[in-house]
């Protein structure tokens, strides 16, 4: 049969003059498979270890957590039936009946606890424990209610802990952690059947999730670096939904026979980092202060993004955030005020540097260190951008490794500032290389503010010096540009993750 189906292709390529990619197109059509192209494959299957997107977007489908978020960002019900705050230091989670892991081991409030121990332990060094540091102790008064009892009452109960992600306490003690990186099991809607690091990773539909039968059967997860290789792949149709879409090709894609083009504005922004935690110039404030004003960051934004991105004009935050404050001051392009702070900073000559970046993790990544760096020479600094593929770069930031500086993007799902200022400006934080002890100490006090006003204030006043010591290049916030297949009925998200449950095929 597979044989004849061939046969019949081939004929039509002869004698109808069809392309090869229409033929690759309708073979994808033929079977119940959506396949996704990001530009970097996960690092791992472990859901309480990285907070990377790419991975959060695959493990995410595998794992769920107590509540999640909606397309507006609002939080719902999830593991969790309902929550309700029980006194000034607890929140009671009541969670639902009847859930099990793929492997049919029940869902209780043990793994619960487990899940968020395991995050909190120092040894695991997860890049979620910012999520749950405000938690003291777990309590579990029974196998269906979960119970938060917080070091003090906390302005970001429930919302900062809400994506962490409910492991298999039995599975995770039985196997251990270096098992899970690639052994997954969860009580999400799809489960793993195939993983070939950096080629591709298949996922099936669980027959046992508790939220219903999915649309899609199979989802094939096939990474792909180079910007121009995935679009040529949806193109072809090898595959069905792109992230990252150059902005020179969106119109093409937008006004494609088969194919068309999604948009969201991205909670994420861009950033170049200097790590002041190591010895250089970049320790010096007033270095980093004349870089900042050495960049034109909207002609970056026009020339290399199209427009489809927006100038962080009023510190690190976007402007939907809580904590942003419009009065905060920002960085212009004065490459004349740049050669005095340089000379400030006892520069007096060209120097040379590394600027280092990913390549195919952002849209235009590279692109825009690029443009950085031609920026930069007419204040007389020879920047030479030096690239690595996702998996050793984000290693590499983990170690705090990336020296003098480093291109990030950081997409916050939460919308409040604490998401963003303790996990990139706290001292010892796994990937921040700023922070000072009266700033670490703010931010922390921060956490607890239960004063809106307040709050927003003590935010206000960090930005202000995150401003003035300028530990980034601050650049721009993204809109995202997706490339989906016709034959895909899906609306990207403003923070960035892909809900396979939510894809359908169009009618």
């Amino acid at each position: 049969m597979r044989r004849r189906v061939l046969t019949f292709l081939l004929a039509i390529i002869f004698l109808g003059g069809v392309s090869l990619g229409a033929v690759r197109l309708a073979t994808a059509q033929s079977n119940d498979v959506l396949t996704i192209s990001q530009g970097a494959d996960t690092d791992t299957l472990s859901p309480i270890t990285t907070a990377v997107t790419p991975s959060s977007n695959v493990f995410n489908q595998i794992f769920d957590g107590l509540a999640a978020h909606d397309p507006n960002g609002k939080l719902v019900p999830a593991l969790a039936t309902s929550w309700k705050q029980i006194s000034p230091l607890k929140w009671q989670f009541n969670l639902r009946h009847g859930v099990k892991f793929s492997n049919g081991d029940p869902f209780t409030s043990a793994d619960v606890k487990f899940t968020v121990e395991k995050v909190q332990d120092p040894a695991f060094k997860s890049q979620k424990a910012d999520r749950v540091s405000m938690i003291a102790s777990v309590e579990t008064p029974d196998p269906y209610t979960a119970v938060y009892v917080t070091k003090k009452p906390s302005a970001l109960m429930p919302g900062r802990p809400y994506d962490l992600r409910m492991v298999d306490a039995k599975y995770w003690k039985e196997h251990g952690d270096a098992y899970e990186v690639d052994h997954p099991m969860g009580t999400g809607p799809y489960m793993l059947k195939e993983w070939k690091k950096d080629d591709h990773l298949t996922m099936v539909a669980n027959p046992g999730y508790w939220g219903g039968k999915v649309a899609i059967q199979t989802i094939v997860w096939k990474p792909i670096p180079e910007s121009a290789s995935r679009v040529a792949a949806l193109q072809t149709g090898e595959t069905d939904i792109i992230t990252n879409v150059p902005p020179q090709n969106a119109d093409q894609i937008a006004n494609g026979k088969l194919t068309k083009l999604g948009t969201a504005k991205s909670d994420r922004v861009l950033f170049i980092a200097f790590n002041t935690q190591k010895p250089g110039l970049q320790d010096n404030v007033a270095f980093r202060q004349a870089l900042n004003y050495a960049v034109n960051v909207p002609a970056i934004v026009k020339t290399v993004l199209g427009g489809h991105a927006f100038p962080l004009r009023n510190g690190a935050l976007p402007p939907n955030f809580v904590g942003y404050d419009p009065k905060l001051p920002s960085y212009h392009y004065d490459p004349e005020k740049a050669k005095d702070l340089l000379k400030q900073a006892g520069v007096n000559g060209p120097i040379n540097l590394v600027l280092n970046s990913p390549s195919g993790r952002y849209n235009m990544d590279k692109q825009v260190a690029e443009a950085v760096a031609g920026q930069l020479q007419v204040v007389g600094i020879n920047a030479s951008v030096q690239t690595q593929e996702w998996t050793n770069y984000v290693g590499q930031v983990s170690h705090k490794a990336l020296v003098p500086m480093y291109e990030l993007g950081w997409g916050n799902d939460t919308f409040d500032a604490d998401g963003t200022l303790t996990p990139l400006f706290t001292t010892d934080y796994p990937i921040s290389t700023w922070g000072t002890p009266e700033t670490d100490k703010e931010i922390a006090d921060a956490r607890y503010e239960l004063d809106p006003k307040k709050r927003n204030a003590d935010y206000a006043k960090i930005q202000e010096t995150i401003f003035q010591q300028a530990p980034w290049l601050f650049l721009f916030e993204y809109e995202d540009l997706y490339g989906i297949t016709k034959r895909v009925a899906w609306q990207p998200r403003s923070d960035e993750l892909i809900v396979c449950k939510d894809i359908s095929w169009a009618k």
